[in-house]
């Protein structure tokens, strides 16, 4: 299934770019608007404290968009969850193969975290395309190829959320 990632790699440098700001302001007028004396004596437990909490920002930032995939490795989202227990089966012809939706290659435990797009036969609705994010074992990538047909599952309340049925 899609995800939409909320904070991809322009979001990380902007919120980089807001964390450091602060750290040299507070560097340049620092003394100015505290004092000398002040600033000397405790601007550095300041500074301490403001540095490790952005250290872990930072850290954070880049780490949250790969739980998507880290997700998916342990059954999916609560969402993918839902779909595979209360949705309808259907037939998938594979359509394209590539990089998942938030861009570039990744693996999860040397498995590769892909983009399907699919032309949904569910013999409800007229066939129609869907594009999803998953998690294909080394050993199934040959079965799922453009022209493979492969076993889905459709969100009952939105056909457009499709994923794998294995």
């Amino acid at each position: 299934m899609a995800k939409k990632r909320w904070f991809g790699f322009w979001g990380t440098i902007i919120l980089v770019l807001l964390l450091i700001a602060p750290l040299i302001i507070a560097d340049k007028f620092g003394p100015r608007a505290f004092g000398v004396e002040w600033f000397a004596c405790y601007g550095h437990k300041a500074m301490t404290i403001y540095g490790i909490f952005m250290s872990v920002a930072i850290t954070a930032s880049f780490i949250i968009p790969s739980f998507g995939p880290i997700l998916s490795f342990f059954g999916g989202s609560r969402e993918e969850r839902r779909i595979r227990k209360t949705g309808r089966s259907a037939r998938a012809t594979v359509l394209a193969v590539g990089e998942n939706s938030g861009g570039g290659v990744v693996t999860v435990n040397g498995q590769p975290y892909l983009n399907l797009v699919v032309r949904v036969e569910d013999g409800v609705s007229s066939p129609y395309e869907a594009n999803f994010d998953a998690i294909i074992p080394r050993a199934s990538l040959p079965q799922v190829q453009p022209g493979a047909v492969v076993k889905v599952k459709v969100d009952p309340r939105d056909p457009r959320k499709v994923v794998l049925d294995y």
